[in-house]
């Protein structure tokens, strides 16, 4: 478990690395007169800002709750309840930090190339989602294990109170 929130905080901060470079270098860059960016008025835009913050906010999410794992204090009661469910929240966030980035680059690709061939920015958001279904493909197996592990077999053994039902 102390590996995998390892991992996991390692892709979450180059996750937060990026798109908190991006919030600061725009798409189509700044007005030189104004100072404001270039492509507010276009959705695409408004779908970037709101796309990278998400993204920020869910991958520095995902770094805390991977960091309360590793500085747990890993006694038998935090195996059974606390840390299986901080493991599937940290995979969660990171989950949708990766979906954010993902509309995020898509759409500060569209506002930066759809000016010429309209195919090429639409091509480019469909390759951009291709890793989406690999992690889920990849990540569904220790998800299903966590969750079969501390919430369906630990019922099965779960002593109960009365003698006779």
């Amino acid at each position: 478990m102390k590996r995998t929130a390892e991992s996991c905080m390692v892709v979450s901060t180059l996750i937060a690395t990026g798109v908190f470079s991006a919030a600061f270098s725009l798409p189509g860059g700044n007005n030189d007169n104004t100072g404001s960016p270039n492509y507010l008025e276009k959705a695409s835009f408004l779908v970037f800002a709101l796309s990278d913050t998400m993204a920020l906010i869910s991958s520095t999410s995902s770094i805390l709750i991977f960091l309360s794992i590793m500085i747990s204090r890993y006694g038998e009661e935090d195996f059974r309840r606390s840390l299986p469910l901080k493991l599937m929240s940290g995979l969660m966030m990171l989950f949708i930090s990766i979906i954010s980035m993902m509309v995020a680059f898509s759409s500060a690709f569209f506002v930066t190339y759809y000016h010429g061939l309209k195919w090429v920015p639409v091509f480019i958001a469909v390759l951009a989602f291709v890793p989406i279904p690999i992690f889920v493909f990849l990540q569904f197996p220790l998800w299903s294990d966590i969750v079969y592990s501390a919430y369906i077999s630990s019922s099965l053994f779960r002593s109960s109170k009365r003698m006779i039902r």
